[in-house]
Formats: C-alpha cells, sequence, structure tokens
C-alpha cells in the first residue's frame, strides 16, 4: 500500500509538474506574441507618426519650422490645409504639399532625362508665367502658369496692383483655371515633366564636400539644415501637386528648372 501510495505520489508531482511547464511555454509563448505584435504595432505608429512631420509658421522668420509636437493637425477633421488668399485662388499650405509629395515618391531628373523621356510621348509642362514662357522656353514644352495676373477687381487686388507698379512689376496671384487647363491640354495617360525658372527641392538634408578628389580623400558631410526643414519650395513642385490632385499619375519634376536647362545648353526656343 505503501510503495502504491509513493508511486502515485510520484505520478502526481510528474504530472503537475509538466502541466506547470506546458503552461508556462504557453504563457511565455503568448507573451511573446503580445510583445511582438504591441512592438509592431507602436513601430508602424512611430512609422506613420515619422512620416508626418508637425509644423508650425515662423512670422520672424517668414518660414514654415518643423514642430513635431503639433501633429494633430494630421487627425484633426476640422484642419483645412487650404488658404483662401484676399487675391487669386485657394492652395495647400507647403508643409502639406511637401509631405504629400514625399509619400507619393515625386522624382526630381536632369535636363539630358527630360529629353529621352520627351522622345518616349511625355510632356514638358512650364508653369512659369506666360510672358516669360513667351520670351524663350525649353524646346518641345508647352505652357499652363501656375500664377497669373491678378484678375480680380477688389480693395485689395487694386492695391496689390499699385504696390508692384511702384516696383516697375506686374501683380500676380495663383492661377484659378490651372488644373482645367492642364486636363485641356494633356491626356490623362502621358507621363508629364514639370519645369519652372528655378526648380526646388524636396530634400530637407544638404551634403557637403571637402578633400581631394584625385587623392581619394573625399569627405561627405550631411545636417539639416532648419532653413529646409520642408526642402525649397518652387512653383513646380507646387504644380506637381496639384497635377497629381488633378488625376495624373506619372509626374516627375526637373531638376534647377529653366534656369539650369539653359545654362547647360540644352534645346531652347526664343521670341527674336
Amino acid at each position: 500500500k505503501n510503495h502504491r501510495m509513493a508511486y502515485y505520489h510520484t505520478v502526481t508531482t510528474a504530472n503537475k509538474n509538466l502541466k506547470f511547464r506546458e503552461d508556462s511555454f504557453i504563457s511565455s509563448h503568448f507573451h511573446l506574441r503580445f510583445c511582438h505584435n504591441r512592438t509592431l504595432k507602436k513601430t508602424i505608429r512611430c512609422q506613420a507618426e515619422k512620416s508626418k512631420p508637425g509644423f508650425t509658421w515662423d512670422p520672424a522668420m517668414s518660414r514654415w519650422k518643423r514642430d513635431d509636437k503639433n501633429k494633430m493637425k494630421y487627425d484633426d477633421p476640422n484642419f483645412n490645409p487650404k488658404v483662401s488668399p484676399k487675391s487669386g485662388s485657394a492652395y495647400t499650405i507647403w508643409p502639406i504639399v511637401h509631405t504629400e509629395l514625399m509619400e507619393y515618391g515625386l522624382k526630381s531628373i536632369d535636363a539630358k532625362s527630360v529629353i529621352a523621356r520627351q522622345k518616349k510621348g511625355a510632356v514638358l509642362l512650364d508653369v512659369r508665367e506666360e510672358p516669360q514662357f513667351n520670351l524663350v522656353h525649353a524646346e518641345g514644352s508647352i505652357n499652363v502658369p501656375l500664377f497669373g495676373p491678378v484678375q480680380g477687381d477688389s480693395m485689395f487686388d487694386n492695391m496689390k496692383r499699385l504696390a508692384t507698379a511702384a516696383f516697375a512689376m506686374k501683380a500676380t496671384a495663383r492661377n484659378p483655371l490651372f488644373e482645367a487647363q492642364v486636363k485641356e491640354k494633356i491626356p490623362r495617360n502621358k507621363q508629364v515633366i514639370v519645369m519652372c525658372a528655378q526648380g526646388g527641392t524636396l530634400e530637407t538634408i544638404i551634403k557637403r564636400t571637402s578633400g581631394v578628389a584625385s587623392q581619394g580623400r573625399v569627405k561627405v558631410k550631411e545636417y539639416a539644415d532648419p532653413d529646409r526643414a520642408f526642402g525649397r519650395e518652387s512653383r513646380s513642385l507646387k504644380a506637381c501637386y496639384e497635377v497629381i490632385q488633378a488625376g495624373y499619375k506619372d509626374v516627375v519634376h526637373v531638376e534647377g528648372g529653366f534656369a539650369q536647362w539653359k545654362f547647360d545648353g540644352f534645346p531652347i526656343e526664343e521670341r527674336y
């Protein structure tokens, strides 16, 4: 009897230990899965937050400043990313444009690549003002200006005309017909290459090289410039955003704009 009791006690204890180990393993397994899922969700959330930088306007420096504490705007249903100026049509503020273009994966190409793509049927869209385009432009390009002469007759419009006339300039505002004119001139299935005067950039990191290349001692330093927290805005980049919003799927941007095109000696058409 004592032997049977001892055997029963040994077997029961062994089963309990086995059950404890099994429960511990299952518990550990689910704990690891939970931690992994929680970490994965946190990583995804952080990446999403990282891709949506916060921003604020710095009136002292007259620029948009990155402010990651101010991200609630993206999730706020009442937030309106468009600005309605006193003259011209409404437009999307630059930090939103920059963020959307980065997510789209907008590519900037040089003039040589532009010509190669034109031969394959791409359309080169020059968004400079009409008088500038008529004076001189890249060969084979078409013009839809992002900005044009002020059309309104309000007190602000008249004051703007007077103020710019004092500097021998013409008052301009956003072209309210830009999207409609683009759709009229360019088929939706075409690749659109957008050009302005200077080009601009989406890059937020500045690279500086030092050393002697022939001696293989070139050093490249990268640093973030506060002035370029959202790249360097330009009319062509803003136009890229508008063209994409209009439904075009294949949009690229010209590096250096028309100024670089002309400087590099690529074909132009000009009025003599």
